[in-house]
C-alpha cells in the first residue's frame, strides 16, 4: 500500500529526474488514499514521464489507469503515453527464461 504523503515526498524530491517508464502497482485497502492527484501535480504537469502505467491506485485493486479513458486523454495532452500495466511490466521469470 502506498502512503500518499510518502509518495508526495518521493515525487517532490525527484522533481529534476526524468523517468522514461514509470510503473506503479498499489494494493488497495479501505483506508487507502487516491494517489492520482499527486501524479497529476508532480508528474503530468511537469511532463516528467514518457510512459506511465498504474494499477490499483483507484477504487478497485485491479483497476488500471489505461482503462480510464478520460484520464488517458488528459495525460496524452501532456505528451505522456498511458499503457496497460500488465503489458509494460517485466515478468522476471519470463525475462530470465528468454535470456537463457
Amino acid at each position: 500500500m502506498i502512503n500518499a504523503s510518502d509518495f508526495e515526498v518521493f515525487l517532490k524530491s525527484s522533481q529534476n529526474t526524468f523517468i522514461k517508464k514509470l510503473l506503479i502497482r498499489n494494493r488497495i485497502y479501505e483506508e487507502c488514499e487516491d494517489i492520482l492527484p499527486y501524479i497529476k501535480k508532480y508528474i503530468m504537469k511537469n511532463k516528467r514521464v514518457e510512459y506511465l502505467a498504474i494499477v490499483g491506485a483507484f477504487l478497485r485493486e485491479d483497476e488500471d489507469l489505461f482503462s480510464l479513458k478520460d484520464e488517458v486523454k488528459e495525460f496524452e495532452l501532456h505528451n505522456i503515453k498511458v499503457l496497460n500495466y500488465y503489458e509494460l511490466k517485466i515478468d522476471c521469470y519470463n525475462f530470465i527464461k528468454e535470456m537463457y
